[in-house]
């Protein structure tokens, strides 16, 4: 990639310190339009949930390295201990990891059930490889949340939207800042254009916007989602029909337009060889530091969009982001039958499990995320889940229910 500052005025301009500590805000609630600023106040420091209800008194014992070992074991535990309020115990946390323990995202994303759910936790520290958490009574309510760091956003958010869409009475506004396109975590144009579909299908409305891109190691994006009350149904998708759009978006902050415009060349070039068309914008995106990415959402007729997201990093040539992206895609066309791409069929599993009836959805590789997922869910809920193996060209399959 050609990292290279372009002249430009510094929208949003943060603290030079390394060192940043988390600020916790509870919003007053939203009566007007989305756009609405909101007014804040500093949540009270040192409040003891010591008296809060705990619903259970069972706990789940968890080992952070089984299956993938990463921290989705953790995010998921979080969700359900606080909709099930089963307190949970986990020891080797992101034990597969090159830097095990809680990281500041996976953090945050602790801090922020325990705020919501007016929980106790012991161990919640960076690095912390263990961890426990016991679950209050609460109820939904607007929260900004600061990461402090580049880590990922749009995971914090999806650990918070089902604890809060199933108990709200009314829509809740969530504002997260740190980092927007990650590697090895959801980008924003994965939320917007596919996790978010899947969830409409499902009757969990929610709507998302990105008022500052935040890019490794600035940081410093900002999403805007707003979560409307809801409990999932359940979905069947077994098939898909054929390609009726690819487009995309080609961005970056705070370098030269000609990176993408270059992602964008690259990315039509190599489509146009397997007979695709797309169309493809150029996005100039506001955020604090430096970045640069490239989106495609492929939409075929009676599915949910497909997402796949190429990350540039220093040294990394755009037509390099560009393939990234196009090979993923290609990837999921060769699977001809798979109605879910890889990338959702372990999240949208949560909810799915949590809706009433039977659900059952091809998929275009069966991961470990995906098997890890299962097992952590039936730790705190008794659901049937099984995952049929692909053979030949039989896609994968998972079926929750009878």
């Amino acid at each position: 990639m050609d990292w290279q500052l372009r002249p430009t005025e510094r929208y949003w301009d943060r603290s030079s310190s390394t060192e940043r500590r988390k600020v916790w805000v509870r919003h007053t609630q939203h009566e007007a339009a989305m756009g609405t600023p909101h007014r804040v106040f500093k949540a009270p420091s040192g409040t003891s949930n010591k008296g809060a209800r705990v619903v259970s008194s069972a706990v789940v014992t968890l080992d952070g390295s089984q299956g993938e070992g990463g921290g989705q074991i953790l995010r998921t535990a979080l969700t359900l201990s606080l909709l099930t309020g089963k307190p949970f115990r986990m020891t080797k946390i992101r034990a597969n990891r090159d830097r095990p323990g809680l990281r500041p995202q996976h953090l945050t994303a602790v801090e922020a059930a325990a705020e919501l759910g007016n929980a106790e936790v012991k161990g919640a520290a960076v690095g912390a490889r263990e961890l426990s958490f016991r679950p209050g009574v609460y109820e939904p309510r607007d929260l900004m949340i600061d990461i402090g760091t580049a880590g990922s956003t749009c995971l914090v958010l999806q650990t918070l939207h089902l604890p809060l869409a199933m108990q709200a009475v009314k829509p809740v506004r969530v504002t997260l800042e740190g980092g927007t396109f990650n590697p090895k975590a959801p980008a924003f144009p994965f939320v917007d254009s596919t996790w978010r579909a899947h969830l409409a299908k499902f009757g969990m409305s929610l709507s998302v916007v990105m008022p500052s891109a935040g890019f490794y190691p600035r940081g410093g994006g900002q999403l805007d989602a707003w979560i409307e009350p809801g409990n999932p149904r359940s979905f069947i998708a077994t098939s898909r029909g054929p390609i009726t759009r690819i487009h995309g978006v080609a961005g970056v902050a705070n370098l030269r337009p000609d990176i993408a415009q270059r992602m964008r060349d690259r990315a039509l070039a190599r489509l146009a060889q397997y007979g695709l068309a797309a169309e493809i914008e150029l996005a100039d995106w506001r955020s604090p530091g430096q970045g640069a990415a490239i989106s495609l959402v492929v939409e075929h007729e009676g599915s949910v969009p497909a997402t796949f997201v190429g990350l540039g990093e220093r040294g990394k040539p755009s037509e390099v982001v560009a393939d990234e992206a196009v090979m993923e895609l290609l990837a999921f066309e060769s699977v001809r039958s798979a109605a879910v791409d890889a990338h959702s069929a372990d999240q949208i599993l949560l909810p799915l499990a949590l809706a009433k009836g039977h659900s059952e959805y091809t998929v275009a590789e069966i991961t470990e995320h995906l098997r890890t997922n299962v097992a952590t869910i039936q730790a705190f809920v008794e659901r049937e889940i099984s995952i049929v193996e692909p053979h030949g060209e039989t896609p994968g399959r998972v079926v929750i229910g009878g």
